[in-house]
């Protein structure tokens, strides 16, 4: 297999902070708000907390097979039955997050910025542009993102700053909404909205410095896990709940009620702007993992070879939901809820068999 291009600590941890961070611009507050009610920001901090734990088992998983990803771990430690489920569990996950967001982005596009264009159109330059990004390559994508880091934490902290007038903090209480075990349940059910911290497992034999995947990951999910985490408390301060459940794009309409005079209006249309480019560096990203699972699995040279086949069944599952409450269902209640557990408790069950069988950890890093 031909050797595969190597990105730097900075890259990677940028690169899973995007991957993270970027589904809060589109329904992420209102499906925290489903399950949480009153207490939507709690439910991301179970969750998160959930999958540091998954992270760290998958880490120990990893550290069993030195200089392999965890599509190539899988198999040494389950053979080639389990190993290909257990890859399978990954490339559906990542697969099916990248189909449902080119909708989520087409559709919160096209009702910002683009009312006439047909949503064919707007999802056809996404895939487009998915295409080009990962027939780049992984180096291309993460220095891209490195580069936009500042763009998306820039947004999300100007955005809560400005929405503070907006904000009335007596909406959150009762303060454990449903009920503690209720939340706890939600938030370890769903864990899966932290699952795109698998993409450094994915890439990790094209680390530069292999031994700090758990420090680069630990990073990445407590930055994301703060943007996540304020961001909803905001947006329910904002957007009390029930009404919060009927707010299908929070980061565009909460966008909206921002007045700074009568000089500085319909300032929406800007952070618009920077989602779109937000949008592609995480779809470049999902479509990028989503090929590289399939070649490692598949034992080939590139990835690049798969991609037009992927961009076309990418554009026909997309359509395939009837409209964007459909399409967030199925990404947050279906994926983000099953991916979970292919993501977190399969590669448990692989650590166990590794153990069992006696494989020896021959690196510490």
């Amino acid at each position: 297999m031909a050797s595969k291009e190597k990105i730097g600590t900075r890259e990677a941890i940028a690169a899973t902070v995007y991957f993270l961070s970027t589904k809060l611009l589109i329904s992420f507050p209102q499906h925290m708000a489903e399950m949480g009610q009153t207490a939507a920001w709690i439910v991301p901090v179970i969750s998160f907390a959930t999958a540091t734990l998954g992270f760290l088992v998958i880490v120990a998983l990893l550290r069993r097979y030195p200089g392999m990803s965890i599509v190539q771990a899988s198999e040494k430690a389950g053979g080639p039955i389990l190993g290909v489920i257990a890859s399978l569990g990954y490339f559906v996950f990542f697969f099916a997050t990248t189909i449902l967001l080119i909708r989520e982005f087409s559709e919160t596009v096209s009702t910002a910025l683009l009312p006439r264009t047909p949503l064919s159109v707007i999802m056809g330059v996404f895939i487009i542009a998915t295409l080009v990004a990962a027939y780049m390559g992984l180096e291309a994508i993460t220095r891209a993102a490195l580069v936009g880091m500042p763009l998306i934490i820039g947004t999300l902290v100007l955005l809560n700053l400005l929405l503070l007038p907006q904000s009335n903090f007596d909406t959150i209480f009762p303060l454990f909404g449903p009920g503690i075990g209720k939340i706890v349940y939600n938030g370890v059910v769903h864990s899966g909205i932290a699952g795109e911290i698998m993409f450094l497992c994915i890439i990790a034999g094209q680390l530069d410095e292999k031994h700090k995947v758990q420090r680069m990951g630990l990073i990445s999910l407590a930055v994301s896990a703060t943007f996540m985490i304020v961001s909803t408390l905001n947006y329910s301060a904002v957007f009390p709940y029930p009404l919060s459940l009927h707010i299908a794009y929070p980061g565009y309409e909460a966008s909206t009620l921002i007045y700074m005079g009568r000089f500085l209006q319909r300032i929406e249309v800007a952070f618009v702007f920077l989602w779109v480019i937000s949008a592609c560096i995480h779809l470049a990203l999902s479509g990028y993992t989503a090929a590289v699972i399939i070649q490692d699995m598949l034992k080939l040279p590139s990835h690049k070879p798969l991609l037009p086949a992927f961009a076309i069944l990418g554009f026909t599952f997309a359509l395939v939901p009837s409209d964007v409450p459909q399409a967030t269902y199925v990404d947050f209640m279906i994926v983000k809820t099953y991916g979970g557990f292919m993501l977190f408790a399969v590669p448990l069950i692989l650590l166990l068999i590794s153990r069992l069988r006696g494989d020896h950890n021959t690196n510490r890093g």
